[in-house]
This record gives C-alpha cells, structure tokens and sequence, in this order.
C-alpha cells in the first residue's frame, strides 16, 4: 500500500470516527429523553437506570472525542511527512 492509499485510509477511519461520536451524541440525546419521561411516569428503576446509561454515553463520548483530536493530528502529521499535503502534478 502506497502513502496515497494509506492517507485514503486515514481519511476513511476519521470519518468512521465522526460518525460514531455522531451516533454516541444520538445516543446520549436518547438517553437523556428517556430518564425524563421515567421520572414524569415515576419509573425509578428506568429512571436509575437511564441515568446509568446517559454517563456511560458520555464517558464514552469524551473517549471518541480524545480518540478522533489524536488520530486527526497523527494524519495530518502523515500527510505533511509523505508530502501529501500539496496538489497533485
């Protein structure tokens, strides 16, 4: 696999990544919803357990965030050490 290729691979694995952050903030949005409508039907259990899930999401959500800031600045690293950065001839 050449530089170029390996760059498209990077390229494909951030968007990869954008896209779960995208479905973990999807997910924490869901999370929230449903511990509020626990407590208006006073469901504890569902309640609790909401909450539960809405810090793990966001635990999560922290992770892809830390994960998506690193991989971004080791491609664009890549790109610039394998010259990739300039257009084409």
């Amino acid at each position: 696999m050449n530089n170029r290729e390996k760059l498209e691979k990077m390229d494909r694995a951030l968007r990869l990544l954008a896209d779960l952050k995208n479905s973990q903030v999807a997910l924490i949005e869901k999370a929230s919803q449903l511990q509020l409508d626990a407590m208006e039907f006073n469901f504890s259990n569902m309640e609790k357990n909401m909450g539960d899930l809405y810090s793990r999401y966001n635990e999560s959500l922290d992770m892809l965030g830390e994960e998506l800031e690193r991989f971004e600045i080791r491609r664009n690293k890549f790109e610039q050490e394998h010259g990739l950065d300039k257009p084409e001839e």
